[in-house]
Parts: structure tokens; sequence; C-alpha cells
């Protein structure tokens, strides 16, 4: 790269602001000194840049071979972007949380990390997830592994007003630090189109719409899904489980390119209280959705999370949005299926918890398209208690799984017929503080080459009817196929 290049660096020049060359200097001659003790094997600098767009970034980046993350939820400003992998930690297996955990505190601890900003995310942070059932071996899913977290190249982190770009690098054995730090200038250069929205470059093929048709209850998928339903409501009689959550996976196949960026933009102006995300592991696939539903949010402290089960659509008007709300807080069939979460969980936060607090009764949750009932749950977390070892024990949740959760969760793959991966399953972050947030990915889909594969389930119990329950999957399809742009032959 020429050296006015890197002199001309807008991210170069955004560092060299914040930190005196002599303060640098020896940030880097220390790194290289903990590199050769044996003490670390990354490098990480977080500095503030530009308020940008993370995921016109993901937009921009060039390599969809690599690692890419993206997480938003607009109502609260927030925001991240990621690619590029240093590191990936992969398990599988029963105690693939709690080894995800060990792996994953084992590469934290190898960063020797260096932020010109006093913030709580202004640290390197692991990005992926789990998939919903132990192993995770199906060939759609083949990338993404039972559990997998990556340490990226580079993320960059929006809240409120203020950006912050972290990068990181693997020290070699020749790294001294004059090459250290024109190692990072080049870094930096490399990535400086993503701060100058001036140089974007717009794809106009990639707003063509989409044509195909959605299966209806004529069709051989509903007659398979009433007899799956009619099957679970005969077990539930019979005592074997109280509720089981069942889904639909709708394949679409397509003759022209999807962009996965491009649907998540149209689900996050629509849906700005849900969380859009994106886990590309390479070249091959894609996992997207836009979910409302937060697994848990944590720090060393405290654990939140919610539940949020029980749904009717919305109204055409204020009246009738507001008829359907207080329908949806009086129906026994919904009211029902929500305590049944709200149990399991307090129950799995119990072993955990000084204490657990939530709301008598529900209130509602308004999306878009749909509402729910919905109640926040507060858990101060006892000492030494690992977070991973809560989020095995909140998922699945019964509104994803089903109540009890071992007698109900060996049945899903006997009616679904297919391979969850990670649907329905925790996806989020960790970082080098010990915080986190992972989200349950429903109203998700994976975009592949030429098909795309989008999932929706729903709540099984007692008087559950097989026509509407497919029609409440059809409403929880929605989003995705909107965001898709397609149009119905």
């Amino acid at each position: 790269m020429p050296a006015n290049s890197l002199q001309n660096s807008l991210l170069l020049t955004h560092l060299h602001k914040q930190v005196e060359p002599q303060k640098l200097s020896q940030t880097l001659k220390a790194a290289v000194s903990a590199f050769h003790k044996g003490e670390s094997s990354y490098f990480s600098l977080t500095f503030r840049i530009p308020k940008i767009d993370p995921l016109a970034v993901l937009e921009q980046n060039n390599n969809k071979e690599a690692f890419e993350y993206y997480w938003e939820k607009p109502i609260d400003q927030y925001s991240i972007a990621a690619g590029g992998e240093i590191e990936r930690v992969k398990t599988t297996g029963r105690n693939r949380f709690k080894e995800a955990s060990r792996l994953g505190k084992s590469v934290i601890s190898q960063i020797f990390h260096f932020s010109s900003i006093n913030h709580s995310k202004a640290v390197p942070h692991l990005f992926g997830g789990f998939s919903f059932f132990d192993h995770n071996i199906n060939k759609l899913w083949k990338s993404f592994n039972a559990a997998s977290f990556t340490l990226p190249e580079w993320s960059i982190i929006v809240e409120g007003e203020h950006a912050a770009l972290t990068l990181t690098l693997q020290l070699s054995d020749s790294i001294n630090p004059k090459k250290l730090e024109a190692k990072i200038a080049y870094r930096l250069c490399e990535l400086d189109h993503f701060c100058s929205a001036d140089s974007y470059t717009i794809d106009p093929k990639l707003d063509e719409r989409h044509i195909f048709t959605i299966p209806d209850q004529n069709s051989a998928e509903f007659e398979h899904w009433k007899a799956s339903i009619e099957k679970a409501t005969s077990h539930i009689a019979k005592n074997k489980y109280n509720k089981i959550v069942l889904a639909r996976k709708l394949r679409i196949n397509i003759d022209k390119p999807v962009s996965d960026t491009r649907i998540l933009n149209r689900l996050r102006h629509q849906y700005p209280d849900c969380y859009s995300f994106l886990i590309r592991q390479d070249k091959t696939a894609s996992f997207i959705g836009c979910t409302p539903e937060r697994l848990a949010l944590f720090n060393k402290d405290y654990i939140l999370t919610e539940g949020l089960a029980g749904s009717t659509s919305r109204g055409k008007s204020a009246s009738e949005d507001a008829k359907l709300s207080a329908q949806l807080l009086k129906s026994k069939k919904d009211l029902n299926e929500h305590e049944i979460v709200l149990k399991a969980i307090k129950k799995n936060l119990n072993n955990y918890s000084k204490s657990v607090d939530a709301p008598n009764k529900p209130t509602i949750k308004k999306l878009s398209n749909v509402q729910h009932l919905y109640t926040p749950i507060t858990a101060t977390i006892k000492d030494g208690v690992s977070k991973t070892e809560v989020l095995k024990n909140l998922h699945p949740t019964p509104a994803v799984g089903g109540f009890p959760k071992d007698s109900a969760v060996p049945y899903i793959p006997q009616f679904e017929h297919f391979d969850r991966g990670w649907y329905a399953a925790p996806v989020g972050w960790i970082n080098a503080n010990g915080n986190g947030e992972f989200v349950v990915a429903i109203r998700s889909g994976l975009i592949k080459k030429d098909e795309v594969h989008f999932f929706a389930g729903c709540g099984i119990v007692e008087g559950s009817d097989p026509e509407k329950e497919w029609e409440e999957t059809n409403l929880k399809f929605i989003p995705m196929l909107s965001a898709l742009e397609y149009a119905e032959k």
C-alpha cells in the first residue's frame, strides 16, 4: 500500500488524535513484551470513530467469504457490526455451553487490550451462538456447529451518538513494536472505506422482487402439519407434557441474488423494538432474523430475561387493536401458555439466584404485525455462578420448546421432520468485561446462494386447533417474507 495512503488514512488520523504518540509507543512495546513472555497471543485496540451505520458497513464489506456479524435494536440506539476471523471456538454435545464458556474465556485471556475509551463495551467481544439441540450435523447448517463464537478482526459498536472501532491482530514470533504499528496502520487504511459514505457503492440489481408461492391449507404441508398437531394434542391429553412448540420451515428456491443486509434493513425499520441479527460463518450461508424475544441480558450482578408467549394479530384500527389486546389479556389458552413459560423461567433462575422479581400480571408487547403477552423478569445472580450455565438452563424456554422441557423437547424432531439448526436457539455476544446479551433466534431465516429457508413456530397446548395454529405461523412468516420483497404467483 502506498505511503501516502497511510498518511491520508481517516481511521489512523482519528487514532492519533486520541492517543499521544508516546502513549501508543509504550503500549505497543508492552504488548510485544507480553507476547514474547507467553502472556498473550493477540493485540486489540479500541478508539472512537465518527458515527456510522453498522449495517451499511457490512453491506460495503467485500470479504463475504469470512465471518460477519450484525446486531441492532433500533429503539435502544445500539448496534454492532463485525467481520473477519482471528479465532473461533466450536463445541458440541451436552456440555457445549460450559465448554464454549471455558474456551471463550481462554481466548479472551490471551488478548492484550488497549482502549482510548473508558466504557464497558470498549473491549474485545466474542460473537456467535448455539444450535437448538445439542448436536448440529445437518448439511444445511454445516458451517454453524452446535456452538460457535468468533473473535473478529474488527468490530464497530454504535451506542447513541458514539461509535467505537476495535481492531484485533494476531501476533507472531517476528513481531516488534515497529512492525506492530505498521500492521495497525495498514489494517486501518484497509478499513477506511467503512467510514466514508461518499465512497459507498450500490447494486440496483438487488432490488428485484422474488416470485414464489406459499403453501395453503390445501397443500400436503398442511396435512402433515394437521397430523402433527393432532398427535401432539393427543400426547397432551395423555399427560406426556403440557405444551410443545412446533415449527414450520418454508423453503424458497430463488433465481435472483438475495441480499441479507437489504432484508435486514427493511426489518429493522419495520420492527425497531426487535433485535435484528446476522451471523455469517463463511461464504455458504448467513443466518438472519428480527426477533422480539430476549433470552438474557447480563453483567456480573444480574440477569434480565422475559416471558413472551401468547399472541394475536394487530387491529386495522385503533379500536380493533385495543379490543384484540383486551381479548388476549383474558384468553385462557394464551394466559395458560404464558404462565407455563413464566413458571419454567422462574424455576430455572431460582437455582442460581438470590432473588427473582416479576410483575404479577402480563402486559402487551405490540409489534408491527402481532402482539404478545409479555412479562419482564429480573434475577440477582449468586456469586460464582457462570452466566453460560444460566443460559443453558433457560434454553429452550417453553415459548420455543415446550413444558416440561425434558418431556416435550425430545418429541420435536419426530413432528417437524427438519433440523432446526440455530432457529429458536440463543444467539448473541459476550465481552471481556463479563457483559453479554442473547436473544432467541425466532422470526429468522437461513440465506443461501440459491435458496432461503424461513422458520416460524407456535405453542401447542390443550385445545390447539391445527387451522388456527397454521394461520399463526403464517402471521409469523410475514416479517421475513415482506422483507424479502416477494410477489405471490
